[in-house]
């Protein structure tokens, strides 16, 4: 298998653009001009062409920067959920214990030891 380098394709690409015009254009210094000018085109459309793909991918691809805002938007998302639930548990503890406290016959004598309660 021959591997052929985008550079050496190019190449090969001129070469027979320039073997096509010098077949249909005997004069050979009009030939060399049309290649030229051809070239030239082509040179000039490559570089507009790969102007608009870049600006296309960069506004089709995320970049560093959306990546780092989604990031920080998930974090404060998660942060905050986190935050929700941990108020939630602790009221949750806090009526646990105190239904414990006020059903259980034992704990309420405890507590009014605690106190000095009567």
């Amino acid at each position: 298998m021959v591997l052929i380098k985008f550079g050496d394709f190019m190449a090969v690409a001129y070469a027979k653009l320039y073997e096509i015009i010098a077949k249909y254009i005997k004069d050979e210094k009009r030939a060399e001009e049309l290649y030229n000018a051809v070239v030239e085109v082509i040179k000039e459309e490559k570089i507009i062409i790969k102007h608009e793909l870049k600006d296309e991918l960069k506004n089709e691809l995320a970049t560093k920067e959306d990546i780092l805002l989604a990031e920080e938007r998930i974090l404060r998302y998660v942060d905050n959920r986190f935050n929700q639930l941990d108020k939630k548990m602790t009221v949750g503890f806090v009526i646990l214990i105190l239904l414990y406290i006020l059903t259980n016959p034992n704990a309420i004598e405890i507590i009014k030891l605690l106190f000095s309660l009567k």
